[in-house]
């Protein structure tokens, strides 16, 4: 916030207070960040090639550069994504999840393996320096099972493109500084 806007993101970091600012996601993973400490905030939006190319360090590493963040004061929650009960990628794409850690990918060997985005993005985050307490959102945090719920599973509660074809909506996850 308060620079040129970009062509194209999937993420946007501010400290200026009372500026709300927002990720979409129908089965992608909208992500919040939060230093308590510098007062600064992020969002991003965080699909499976998103996932991959490392969305969330590079929303976190912009706060550390643009704010001063320290990552051991940085709070990230991975809102309602897509589970890996439903997210299937061809052999090759899911092959880059494997590599990432085998617990990330189900019935590797099949042409269309189930994948775990969000294992993923907890990997990647903890990898950067993100303290596991930190991140909330995934089965290794049981605070709220709202957002571990896989949105292509619960029509009521969630839209979803998996479940839903081109005829969805989507979730938004948005933060803002008060103070």
């Amino acid at each position: 916030m308060g620079k040129k806007e970009p062509d194209s993101y999937d993420g946007i970091t501010t400290n200026q207070r009372g500026v709300t600012i927002a990720a979409l996601g129908a089965d992608c993973i909208p992500l919040i960040f939060a230093d308590p400490v510098k007062k600064a905030c992020a969002v991003a939006h965080s699909g499976w090639k998103g996932a991959l190319l490392g969305v969330a360090m590079a929303t976190v590493n912009a706060l550390v550069a643009e704010y001063g963040c320290r990552l051991e004061d940085i709070l990230v929650v991975m809102g309602p994504s897509v589970g890996p009960c439903c997210f299937t990628l061809p052999r090759d794409s899911a092959k880059a999840f494997y590599n990432l850690d085998p617990q990330c990918v189900r019935l590797v060997d099949s042409p269309n393996p189930y994948v775990d985005i969000r294992r993923a993005t907890r990997i990647l985050l903890e990898r950067g320096g993100i303290l596991p307490q930190n991140i909330q959102g995934d089965s290794e945090s049981e605070q709220n099972q709202n957002l571990n719920l896989c949105t292509s599973c619960h029509p009521a509660m969630f839209f979803s493109h998996v479940r839903d074809g081109i005829n969805f909506g989507s979730q938004i996850g948005f933060i803002l500084i008060r103070e």
